[in-house]
C-alpha cells in the first residue's frame, strides 16, 4: 500500500504544537518579535481660498545629498529574457510578462532615479511612490489602506527581491481617502503624502514640488519612474521620457485632473510625474514633481485614457507633511 500523506479530514482533527522553547540569544538579532509600527492618518481641511496666504507658495524644494550622483538619464538594465519551459519537448510559455518598448528598465541610482519607492500596503496591495522630503514619500491615495492603522512598508529603489533601505510610515496626508479605483469624483484629488519612521531622503535624496500649470499642456517634457505589474513582475524600476500631460478644462478647483500620453499599468499608481528646471548659477537640471499617476480606463465615457491627478492641493499636501514633521 502506497505511503500516502495525511488527508485534510484526518488533519483538522489533530491539534497543534506548543512552543517549547525561547529563542536562543544568539539568535534574536534573527527574529524580529515587534509589530510594524500603526499609521496615524491626517485628514486635510481644504482651506477656502481668502484664507490662502503667501505661504502656500506653489513650489516646494528638492535635495540631492552630495554623496550622491545627478544624472539626468538613468543607466539602462537589460531587460530580463524570458526562460524557455519544455514538457515533453513542447514548449510553455512562462507566467511572466516583460517590458514594452516605451518602458526601460534601470538600476542606477543617481539622483533622482535612486529617489523611487515601491509601495506595499499591509494587505499586499502594491503602488509607486518617490521621496519628497526628508522622511516623506508621495503617492496615490488609492495606493494606502485607509481602512486599517497598520502601515504601508516602502522600500526604496526595489530591484528584484533587493530594495536600498526599507521603512514604514507612521503618518499619512491625504484630502480624500480613495479606496478602490479612483472615481470621476475623486480623480482630480487621488494623492497622498507618507510620513516614514526613518530619514531615509537624508541618504537618497528627494524631488521637489511644483502645482501643474495649464499652459504646460501638450508639452512633451514630463518623464515618470514606477513599478509597472506587466514589467518583470512588478520587481524593476521603470522610467518613461518625453511624455505630455493635458488638463482637463472642466477642473476648475485646486485639485486637477489631467489625461497623459505616458503608458500606465496597475503597480504604476502613484508615480510621480516630473520634469528638470534649470536652476542656479552655473544652471543645474532641478526634477519637480507636479502629479501622479493615478487610473487608465474610461473615466468620463469618452473612450479609455490615462490620467493623472495634481494641482495646487498637491503641493500643499506635500508642505504641509513636510512642515508638521520635519
Amino acid at each position: 500500500m502506497a505511503d500516502l500523506p495525511l488527508t485534510w479530514e484526518e488533519l483538522r482533527r489533530r491539534e497543534g504544537y506548543e512552543a517549547s522553547g525561547d529563542v536562543p540569544e544568539e539568535l534574536l538579532g534573527l527574529v524580529r518579535e515587534e509589530e510594524p509600527p500603526k499609521r496615524e492618518i491626517r485628514y486635510i481641511d481644504r482651506p477656502a481660498p481668502s484664507e490662502r496666504s503667501a505661504d502656500d507658495a506653489p513650489t516646494v524644494e528638492g535635495y540631492r545629498p552630495p554623496w550622491v550622483p545627478r544624472s539626468y538619464l538613468p543607466e539602462r538594465s537589460r531587460t530580463p529574457q524570458p526562460r524557455t519551459v519544455l514538457h515533453h519537448g513542447e514548449r510553455l510559455e512562462p507566467s511572466f510578462v516583460y517590458a514594452p518598448d516605451e518602458l526601460t528598465i534601470y538600476n542606477y541610482r543617481s539622483y533622482p532615479w535612486g529617489c523611487i519607492c515601491k509601495v506595499t500596503t499591509a494587505a499586499g496591495l502594491t503602488g509607486s511612490g518617490v521621496l519628497i522630503g526628508p522622511r516623506h514619500v508621495l503617492t496615490a491615495s488609492h495606493c494606502v489602506d485607509w481602512g486599517t492603522s497598520n502601515a504601508e512598508t516602502v522600500q526604496v529603489h526595489l530591484t528584484g527581491t533587493t530594495a536600498a533601505a526599507t521603512a514604514f510610515d507612521t503618518v499619512t496626508y491625504a484630502f480624500t481617502q480613495i479606496s478602490g479605483d479612483p472615481t470621476v469624483t475623486t480623480l482630480d484629488e487621488d494623492y497622498a503624502c507618507l510620513v516614514l519612521d526613518q530619514r531615509l531622503g537624508d541618504a537618497f535624496g528627494w524631488l521637489g514640488v511644483k502645482t501643474y500649470d495649464s499652459s504646460w499642456d501638450g508639452d512633451n517634457v514630463w518623464w515618470s519612474m514606477g513599478y509597472p505589474g506587466d514589467v518583470a513582475s512588478g520587481l524593476q524600476p521603470t522610467f518613461i521620457r518625453n511624455k505630455n500631460m493635458d488638463e482637463d478644462e472642466w477642473d476648475y478647483g485646486s485639485g486637477r485632473a489631467m489625461t497623459t500620453s505616458a503608458d500606465m499599468m496597475k503597480g504604476q499608481s502613484g508615480s510621480a510625474m516630473f520634469g528638470f528646471w534649470d536652476e542656479g548659477n552655473p544652471p543645474q537640471s532641478v526634477p519637480y514633481a507636479v502629479a501622479v499617476m493615478s487610473a487608465y480606463g474610461n473615466v468620463w465615457l469618452s473612450g479609455s485614457e490615462n490620467w493623472c491627478s495634481g494641482g495646487s492641493d498637491l503641493t500643499s499636501i506635500v508642505r504641509q507633511a513636510r512642515d508638521e514633521n520635519p
